[in-house]
């Protein structure tokens, strides 16, 4: 048997939610310790999981750990990941992926020169339904996908402040404090994996500050994408506005039928199949997803958040290690989702300017002198 590998949890907060995978899988992991610069936070971890410890710095948990998973603010996702794996050890990231040009060609650099593994932890990839369409999506069942649609509806002003203090939280800076996409991958990302495409090109344009005009983010900002293969996808970020959330809104229209997920208030996912469905008549999701959840995913472990989701990237994770494999959502589907809402502060600068959306197979950061498992840019 191999031997375990020790997992460490940067921020505990919202670190926690991964812990549910870590039970699931106690042959090879073992959850060793949390680092998070509020003292109490670490403090209320261990006293929540025994057998843990408080490691004074980030720097102490990558020398004790053998994979990290990041879930601290944002800003820090791609610098904390670079440090890590140029020491080696692997790496789960919580998203985005980065928040810069300058951080991405940073992460690329580090993923590419290190022998550890690199991984988003994209979980909204992992939800009951989107697992389910991402499958019938992969058998051809929608046929030709050429329209995508999303949504992000979450208002978080009290997220903003700390509501002891006062003080200015990590949020109001990198999340509405620019202008653009600046949480684009729970929205992007399993649209990206369903169409197995990337963003080519990108506009982004915003309603204005109605709600809180001291903030640099316009109550809601929209983005429309092409894709590689000639698709168009549009998506909707409002962290601002007062109502109640919509998390989890994705639409899909292919050449042989088109999915809607529910809303609030009783309105269930929804799917229609030309041929197979009754002539203008939607069917319940509930009709296909038994036959296309995959097995894997049919039962997920106990505790795991955000509808069972949580978990699941962890456990995609080990299985990568163990199998010496690339991840399923590696550095380059990581940037995929994650570019776009970087170009988008640039275009919403621009009155919705269409730019351009970077390949990051063919970013040069960290290729080296020499050809490497790199294969397209060998």
């Amino acid at each position: 048997m191999a031997e375990q590998l020790r997992v460490g949890i940067i921020g505990g907060k919202r670190g926690g939610g991964h812990v549910a995978a870590i039970g699931n899988s106690r042959d090879r992991l073992v959850l060793a310790g949390v680092y998070d610069p509020v003292p109490a936070i670490s403090a209320d971890f261990v006293a929540h999981y025994p057998g843990t410890v408080e490691y004074r710095s980030f720097e102490e948990a990558v020398e004790k750990c053998d994979i990290l998973v990041l879930a601290s603010p944002q800003q820090y996702h791609a610098p904390q990941a670079d440090y890590a794996l140029r020491a080696g050890v692997h790496v789960l990231s919580e998203v985005p992926a980065a928040v810069s040009m300058e951080q991405v060609s940073l992460l690329l650099a580090a993923a590419r020169q290190s022998k550890a593994k690199y991984m988003i932890a994209e979980n909204y990839c992992y939800t009951r339904e989107n697992l389910v369409i991402a499958e019938m999506a992969r058998q051809k069942v929608f046929g030709d996908m050429y329209f995508g649609e999303s949504e992000y509806l979450h208002e978080m002003k009290s997220w903003h402040h700390n509501p002891a203090t006062g003080e200015r939280t990590w949020r109001y800076y990198w999340q509405v404090g620019k202008n653009g996409i600046t949480y684009p991958t729970h929205s992007l990302g399993p649209l990206l994996q369903w169409m197995d495409d990337r963003i080519t090109a990108i506009s982004c344009i915003g309603s204005g500050r109605w709600t809180k005009p001291e903030y640099e983010m316009e109550d809601t900002v929209t983005l429309s994408a092409r894709t590689r293969k000639g698709a168009l996808l549009r998506m909707r970020l409002d962290l601002v506005s007062n109502r109640p959330e919509v998390w989890n809104y994705y639409s899909l229209q292919g050449t042989k039928g088109a999915y809607e997920s529910g809303r609030l208030f009783g309105d269930k996912p929804r799917l229609y199949l030309e041929g197979v469905s009754k002539h203008d008549t939607w069917q319940s999701f509930e009709d296909y997803a038994q036959e296309f959840l995959p097995a894997r995913y049919a039962t997920p472990p106990q505790g795991a958040g955000h509808w069972g989701s949580d978990a699941w990237p962890l456990l995609d994770f080990l299985d990568a290690i163990d199998r010496d494999v690339a991840p399923p959502l590696d550095i380059y589907k990581a940037l995929e989702m994650t570019l776009p809402g970087i170009v988008s502060e640039e275009s919403i600068a621009r009155n919705g300017a269409w730019l351009a959306v970077s390949d990051p197979h063919t970013m040069t950061a960290g290729i080296g002198l020499n050809p490497g498992r790199e294969a397209p840019l060998a």
